[in-house]
């Protein structure tokens, strides 16, 4: 996962002061607080990311450690993640992991990565991001990705993602239903797989004992 560029967030060079990061931050923050930006998405956006970078860079073992990761970025030609994420972006992850998890071998996946990552893509300040901008084209595509690439998923996997993905909608009534729906298909094809093992042992074993019986 890419860094953010903090110093770019504040606007300040990466060699800015204390006094200088402090001002920049209330300098921008006076302009995308909320209050003085109600209805707008894009300003309550950026103003939580102002004040991730500002507790980040105003605190100074955070801010060494902060500065070596953005060397050792830096270092390995690494490009910095958006100074800010917008629903597009998101909408972006989330077809990039779709469509690498659709073209690889199933017996290749790691679930439990695949998981991690899928819940990483729908953590609380990206569900906050798309509540916010409440884009429902955007939204709608972005859970249907995530479905896409949790096929591949066992079923106990399913129910904590289902739930990131409830959030997503919420109050989207179509858009909850195909969730529910995907969730409930998800645990009939596992029970189906199930049984059908059971059932394909079971006929494996009569078989051997009617070969047996026949070979005697």
């Amino acid at each position: 996962m890419h860094l953010k560029d903090y110093y770019k967030t504040l606007e300040v060079a990466p060699v800015a002061t204390e006094l200088e990061i402090k001002k920049a931050f209330r300098r921008l923050a006076l302009k995308y607080h909320p209050d003085k930006n109600e209805d707008n998405a894009f300003a309550t956006v950026h103003f939580r990311e102002l004040q991730e970078a500002y507790e980040i860079l105003s605190n100074k073992q955070r801010r060494e450690e902060y500065n070596y990761k953005r060397w050792y970025a830096r270092s390995l030609g690494k490009s910095f993640q958006a100074s800010f994420k917008t629903p597009s972006l998101i909408l972006s992850e989330c077809r990039r992991l779709a469509e690498y998890v659709t073209s690889t071998n199933i017996f290749q996946v790691d679930f439990d990565g695949l998981s991690y990552h899928i819940r990483q893509l729908l953590n609380d300040n990206n569900i906050a991001i798309l509540q916010q901008f409440n884009e429902r084209p955007v939204n709608q595509q972005v859970a249907q990705y995530i479905m896409d690439a949790s096929k591949s998923l066992p079923f106990h996997y399913i129910p904590p993602i289902k739930e990131l993905l409830l959030r997503v909608a919420d109050k989207d009534s179509a858009m909850t239903n195909n969730i529910l729906l995907f969730s409930k298909q998800r645990q009939q094809n596992e029970s189906w797989n199930k049984y059908r093992f059971l059932a394909v042992t079971f006929a494996t074993l009569v078989l051997c004992w009617i070969i047996y019986r026949l070979s005697k």
